[in-house]
């Protein structure tokens, strides 16, 4: 199953727990780093005016660094596919990688 499908799938069952599509929501964009320094590195990269960039410390020692890149867009498969490739690509330059998706429900 193509990476598009599979955005396509979740976006079924989203709809079909009642999420309206149809309207722009918040997508956040999960990625994972060995270290502050790779994090920090992608999110400065990652940045722009169109997205919001948080750096998560990892709870325990030992746990990857997380940064979540949110961007408010219309969540089709092909958009959000888009830019999980983008981002991924980007994180693998700095030594991470995806850790998926997801939407919120601002209702």
């Amino acid at each position: 199953m193509s990476l598009l499908e599979e955005n396509a799938g979740f976006l079924k069952e989203f709809a079909q727990d009642g999420l309206d599509l149809a309207l722009v929501r918040a997508v956040e964009f999960a990625h994972v780093f060995p270290t502050a320094e790779a994090a920090d590195a992608f999110a400065k990269a990652a940045a722009t005016d169109d997205t919001d960039v948080d750096i998560l410390e990892p709870e325990d020692e030992g746990d990857p660094w997380e940064v979540a890149v949110t961007i408010e867009m219309l969540p089709t498969a092909e958009a959000i596919t888009e830019i999980e490739q983008r981002l991924e690509a980007l994180a693998q330059e700095h030594d991470g990688e995806s850790d998926g998706w997801g939407l919120y429900d601002d209702e």
